[in-house]
């Protein structure tokens, strides 16, 4: 009878369980009405501006439908910070739900319209919801589960997985709500890395219908298959990745006075575009292989690339449509030798010089501070090491430019002296880049015609001029920011009188698009191009 009593005594308990038992699932399905509730975070795209319009919207606790109830705010802050609280709210479950101007990542100005962003969210267990691009997304899919039984956490979960997967990232353990651009970690970088992929170079309105298409699509089965708007963005990234534009908008957004640092999200742009052209992963133990780009919506189609233990980067970087003839010029100071090219009555490096000028005062510096990056695109200078103003090498910049970063209040440059540059070359005046733009057409064609031609330009005289950022001076420390244009200084200085009695001098600045003179004062680094005597 012992083994029977003890068989019987197993099944009354696990009866006994049984009968009160309730899943996690079912427990959650269940509205639970709240009382008095509030709720506080962040809304970002950008940070959403003062004055932006938050709203609570109550649910429907098992269909997620709005129903009606609506408690209203407002944004703080420029920062996007908010507080609301209410009560007697039917269902835990409500909608946040955000319209606005907000802060471009990528122009680093505010939107020209707004936007709306939305975030669901269970007020029963939370009272900190950030409101971003990833909370946006994931809201239709959420309903679309719930509406075929999932719970509200399991549908959170599995459409937070599906948004991360068919962005080529790999899942976060951090919840959307909780995620800010601003703060370190994976998950902020992840969401920092697609609020600037999808935003591209798309206006307001570009961006909403971009957000409604992919959010319609996920909610139908969990994946982003726009294959032309993927590759359109995917081309996007490449091209910001490979010109190094992401100094750029990294100044723009610490510029905000938000924050003093950024998560790392550079690789997770990488991944998104390297995945879009079928390339793989590029790690260090693939280093040095090559394959090629083989979306035929892409218009990189056919391009290489090769994996530099990072990241891959176009076997194309820096090449020339040039038919002639290069020459070469060893600079006899440390050994490196340049190409040389002849435009016209001119000879000109087709390389940006790379000489490590030392002084007590001013020194070169190397692009974000990296050694590869100054054996890719040579150094950059001060106005005072591109002159030479301690006078190591001649007297036509001697004195000039202060303390090394920022304008003297005097200098007696002479144009066209040697500068920095290697003996027998010189640093070239404005008259000089003038006549270079002349033999190459005039200022309509000369940006096509100059800059290398991985930049989707001919490159047709060898000149090979490519974007390569620059350092500028402020508040006691250099800040580098990248850029898709390729600036260098000339040897013309302004005059005194019209600059307010600052020594300012002329740079040149070769965008995709157009060429142009500009004036400016000395703290910055740029890049020295060495025209010979």
């Amino acid at each position: 009878m012992k083994p029977i009593y003890i068989l019987s005594l197993t099944a009354l308990i696990f009866w006994g369980c049984s009968d009160n038992f309730t899943s996690e699932t079912e427990i959650e399905t269940k509205s639970q009405p709240l009382g008095k509730w509030n709720v506080e975070g962040v809304s970002q795209k950008g940070p959403f501006v003062t004055g932006s319009t938050v709203n609570v919207l109550e649910l429907e606790g098992n269909s997620l439908i709005q129903t009606g109830k609506i408690f209203k705010s407002s944004i703080k802050s420029d920062k996007g910070d908010f507080s609301i609280e209410g009560n007697e709210l039917a269902s835990q479950y409500a909608l946040l739900e955000v319209n606005g101007y907000y802060r471009n990542e990528i122009t680093g100005k505010k939107s020209s319209g707004p936007l709306t962003l939305n975030a669901i969210t269970d007020l029963s267990n939370r009272e900190i919801v950030n409101v971003n691009l990833l909370t946006h997304l994931e809201y239709e899919r959420v309903k679309k589960l719930v509406s075929e039984g999932k719970s509200v956490t399991d549908a959170k979960a599995q459409a937070d997985r599906e948004i991360l997967t068919t962005m080529a990232m790999n899942e976060s353990s951090d919840a959307f709500e909780d995620l800010d651009i601003f703060k370190s970690g994976e998950g902020n970088a992840k969401l920092l890395a697609i609020s600037i992929l999808l935003q591209g170079d798309e206006d307001v309105a570009g961006l909403t219908e971009r957000l409604g298409k992919f959010a319609m699509e996920l909610a139908e089965n969990g994946s982003w298959n726009d294959q032309a708007t993927r590759t359109a963005v995917a081309d996007w990234a490449c091209e910001m990745d490979q010109r190094n534009m992401y100094g750029t908008v990294k100044e723009n957004i610490l510029g905000w006075g938000f924050s003093d640092s950024l998560p790392d999200f550079e690789k997770n742009i990488s991944m998104f575009w390297a995945d879009n052209y079928g390339l793989g992963k590029c790690s260090n133990s693939n280093m040095g292989d090559t394959t090629q780009n083989m979306n035929p919506l892409s218009k990189r189609t056919g391009e290489q690339f090769v994996c530099n233990g990072v990241r891959w980067e176009s076997t194309n970087k820096n090449s020339s449509n040039y038919k002639g003839v290069y020459g070469t010029l060893t600079d006899e100071r440390d050994g490196h030798t340049y190409k040389t090219v002849q435009i016209g009555e001119q000879v000109w490096m087709a390389e940006n010089l790379n000489y490590d000028y030392q002084t007590e005062i001013t020194h070169s510096l190397c692009h974000e501070n990296k050694q590869e990056n100054c054996d890719a695109y040579g150094r950059l200078y001060p106005f005072a090491a591109a002159v030479d103003s301690a006078g190591l090498f001649g007297n036509g910049g001697l004195g000039c430019g202060g303390n090394g970063f920022v304008a003297s209040p005097a200098a007696n440059l002479t144009e066209s002296s040697r500068g920095v540059c290697p003996e027998g070359w010189h640093l070239p005046s404005r008259g000089e880049w003038e006549q270079l733009i002349e033999t190459v057409g005039g200022e309509d064609v000369a940006a096509n015609a100059l800059i290398a031609a991985d930049d989707f330009s001919s490159d047709e005289y060898g000149f090979n001029s490519y974007s390569a950022g620059f350092y500028a001076y402020g508040s006691g420390f250099l800040d580098y920011v990248g850029s898709n244009s390729a600036t260098y200084w000339t040897s013309t200085p302004y005059e005194m009188e019209l600059a307010g009695g600052l020594f300012k001098t002329t740079r040149i600045e070769i965008e995709p698009d157009a060429v142009s003179f500009q004036i400016h004062d000395l703290g910055y680094s740029f890049a020295v191009r060495c025209v010979m005597d």
